[in-house]
């Protein structure tokens, strides 16, 4: 780590960033200068974390002293923020989705592509130790040649749509707000990017509501090294928010259901799965974010994820969105 050399930090958004603006809080590589919110009962938040609390963002954009702004606003300011912060000389950490529209991601990689500016989005699941188990199992070829893979973003939060937020922007996508995750982590554990998309949804159960996007969705994925996957993004489920991901080899199978691994070595009828073992942290949506910090520090490329990972995964998801409407696959940009 070079020394003297500090992160300045700001955080926009105060529900999941009340988590980034405390991970800036315990770095000891990085100081919190202020947080925003919209709403001004957060302000008691800002006391919790002994930082200053601005109305205005433009405080945050404005203060050439801070050079890494985390940006946890309703997904709909995302790109708005983004591209301030970019004009701005800023480092940007930011929530999923990276924006909302094919338009302004085509923008922001222009923006980004001839500039110093480090991005990154919290793709926190890779983190997760269960997940993180998972890849070292398929490194070490436990499971063989992978063929195929599924996996489910359950929500099971039927009040945050109805009574919060989503609910009441212009546009809520599903699969860019939960869906995106499971890309990711399909992306990541195959070391390959999916290149075509097909996806059907609907919203029977949140219909009469005041939700009024799909609330389920299932997308059909084809990777660039012959890897098919089916993500499903389900946020009328009747369960606990939870991911699920099975991951098919030529030598094995295995299963993520809530807290669990199973693993599958046989096809034989008197077989039965192993259970692998993990060591749980309560600290890995820290990690992400940290891993960040060290990497603005060292001038060095993030790559966990890498800028092209999060690319990808945003691509994805509007190729989800366009096929819903065109009923066909469609490619996916990279």
């Amino acid at each position: 780590m070079k020394k003297n050399k500090k992160i300045y930090a700001a955080t926009i958004g105060l529900g999941f960033g009340k988590t980034h603006a405390s991970t800036f809080k315990k770095n000891k590589f990085s100081k919190l200068i202020c947080v925003n919110d919209k709403d001004i009962k957060k302000k008691k938040l800002a006391k919790t974390l002994n930082t200053e609390f601005v109305k205005n963002t433009k405080h945050i954009f404005n203060n050439k002293k801070i050079n890494l702004i985390s940006i946890a606003s309703y997904d709909n300011y995302h790109f708005k923020h983004i591209y301030t912060a970019i004009k701005n000389n800023k480092n940007i950490f930011v929530e999923k989705p990276l924006c909302q529209n094919i338009k302004q991601f085509f923008l922001i990689k222009k923006l980004l592509k001839n500039e110093k500016i480090k991005l990154s989005s919290n793709f926190v699941l890779r983190y997760h130790p269960k997940f993180k188990k998972v890849k070292q199992l398929i490194d070490k070829n436990v499971i063989g040649k992978i063929y195929s893979m599924e996996g489910e973003y359950n929500y099971g939060r039927l009040e945050k749509l109805t009574k919060g937020w989503r609910g009441k922007i212009p546009f809520y996508s599903i699969v860019q707000g939960g869906g995106i995750h499971i890309i990711d982590l399909m992306n990541w554990l195959t070391k390959s990017p999916p290149i075509k998309a097909i996806s059907v949804g609907n919203n029977l159960i949140l219909k009469q509501s005041n939700f009024k996007f799909n609330d389920n969705n299932i997308a059909l994925l084809k990777f660039k090294n012959g890897v098919v996957g089916k993500v499903t993004s389900n946020f009328s489920c009747t369960m606990p928010h939870n991911h699920y991901l099975k991951i098919y080899g030529n030598k094995g199978t295995i299963e993520v259901s809530f807290d669990k691994i199973k693993l599958f070595k046989s096809r034989s009828k008197k077989a039965t799965s192993s259970s692998i073992k993990y060591k749980n942290s309560k600290n890995y949506k820290e990690e992400l974010l940290n891993n960040f910090i060290k990497c603005i520090l060292e001038n060095k490329k993030n790559k966990n994820p890498s800028l092209q990972d999060i690319y990808s995964s945003m691509s994805t998801c509007f190729a989800i969105e366009k096929s819903i409407k065109s009923n066909k696959w469609e490619k996916i940009s990279q």
